[in-house]
């Protein structure tokens, strides 16, 4: 049996899992804190849940995985000292600023696989240069949140290829850095961290990462992107697979031996590589999860939405009439539309139908999402795989997603992207065979007469919205 430690810097949750490896994969133990706003506050929940994690470690560990949302991080300053809070994937940034790199770089999105968005870090450094010069001047370093972590264990600046894919400062495949996006952003090549191959170490642990519950020596590896990551955990690894990550905001991974990338860009899909470099990958994000819920729980506190989701049971589920469009903050893809808000159609009179009706329009915007990137991809998907603590707590919901008409499957590890980082680390250590996968189960697709149906209206109301 070896050990390894995962960690998972989510946008809500910071998670670490000690992982035994053997002929399975078991979770050992699991912690978790709120992640902070501040780059060095990060870094010491990061080494909190750590130490909680190796607080009864009876061995050595063998491997550190990472991995983190994307498109957030912050800029640094000489001393490495942060200057700003996190700059996060889901912070308000000035459109001009976009508008203004698309105008010197219109091939941008196509080219790096990253639809146009204000998420990543080009447009984050872009508005700091226009916004803040004095402390852009300043700034010797960025980092993403995993690399800011990594550094703190090892003293190494480094990166994934699919969180520097993100950036939009890399080519799709996240291999290196663009000269031409790196003018005009006017961030110095130096400034950035090395992007390491798939399966080569940021660099083994210094005495700093006592902080953290380790001894040095230890290998440390950047694991990449959490969704990404999370998928290929779970075994969503050949063409034709696809993951449905679900957590504060939702992801579709797909993997596929083709992608049509202008078009899919076009659409709101990333494509990239997956975590372990051997095929490519289109992703479909959306801030309506979990972040619906909450908006849901905030404007209709009397309908307990949470609670009564949580009771529903998927074997007498009644498919509601009542269409709920969950766009809290605009709608990334398909169709992206950053003014898009929750809309609502029909009416159900008692919260029970309220909260089912919440649920189904989640469940139909993933399916929509599923559709569309199998549209792009070429291919209809052969499988499905649901990961994520929703999936738990919502006893409707894979089955729901389970009626796509494909095998369906539910990741039943617990915290999959902190385990599927230490999986990852082990497996690059050469402490466990590649083709080990975390546990998954078999979902019975739920009977939700006239499901389809409620696609159909969902469709034409996401639509008909659109042309408002």
């Amino acid at each position: 049996m070896t050990l390894v430690l995962g960690l998972d810097i989510g946008s809500t949750t910071t998670k670490a899992a000690l992982v035994a490896v053997a002929a399975e994969v078991s979770v050992v133990r699991v912690a978790r804190t709120p992640t902070p706003a501040d780059a060095a506050e990060l870094i010491a929940a990061c080494a909190a849940v750590a130490r909680e994690c190796l607080a009864d470690a009876r061995q050595a560990i063998a491997a550190v995985g990472i991995a983190s949302m994307a498109e957030s991080g912050a800029v640094l300053g000489a001393d490495g000292s942060p200057l700003t809070p996190l700059l996060r994937w889901d912070r308000h940034v000035d459109q001009q600023h976009l508008d203004d790199l698309l105008a010197q770089h219109p091939g941008l999105p196509s080219l790096t696989g990253v639809p146009a968005t204000t998420k990543p870090a080009a447009i984050a450094l872009r508005a700091l240069r226009a916004e803040h010069p004095g402390l852009f001047g300043a700034t010797r370093h960025w980092a993403g949140v995993a690399d800011l972590v990594a550094h703190a264990l090892t003293g190494v600046r480094a990166t994934d290829h699919t969180l520097a894919a993100r950036t939009m400062m890399a080519g799709a495949d996240g291999d290196g850095w663009d000269a031409a996006v790196l003018a005009s952003t006017g961030i110095a090549l130096a400034a950035l961290p090395d992007v390491r191959a798939p399966g080569e170490a940021v660099a083994p642990t210094t005495a700093d990462a006592l902080a953290f519950g380790l001894p040095a020596g230890v290998p440390v590896f950047i694991a990449g992107h959490d969704h990404a990551v999370g998928a290929w955990a779970s075994g969503v690894r050949a063409p034709g697979a696809v993951a449905d990550s679900l957590g504060t905001a939702e992801a579709i991974v797909r993997v596929t031996d083709a992608a049509a990338t202008p078009a899919a860009v076009a659409d709101g899909f990333s494509v990239g590589r997956t975590v372990d470099g051997s095929a490519r990958t289109l992703v479909g994000g959306s801030r309506a999860c979990g972040a619906m819920l909450e908006w849901w729980e905030a404007k209709h506190p009397a309908d307990r939405l949470l609670s009564r989701l949580g009771a529903l049971d998927p074997e007498s589920w009644a498919t509601s009439r009542m269409t709920v469009l969950p766009y809290p903050s605009g709608r990334q893809c398909p169709r992206p539309d950053p003014d898009a808000r929750v809309a609502i159609r029909g009416e159900e009179t008692d919260p029970a139908g309220r909260a089912r009706a919440v649920l189904q329009g989640l469940v139909l915007h993933a399916r929509w999402m599923r559709e569309t990137i199998d549209a792009h991809a070429g291919s209809p998907s052969t499988d499905l795989t649901l990961l994520g603590s929703l999936a738990d707590r919502i006893p409707p919901w894979a089955p729901l997603t389970g009626t796509a008409g494909i095998p369906a499957h539910r990741t039943t590890t617990g915290e999959p992207v902190a385990a599927g980082a230490a999986l990852l680390a082990a497996v690059r250590v050469g402490a466990a065979s590649p083709d080990l996968t975390l546990e998954r189960t078999d979902v019975a697709p739920a009977t939700a007469p006239g499901l389809d149906d409620a696609y159909r209206r969902f469709l034409d109301a996401a639509l008909t919205e659109g042309e408002r």
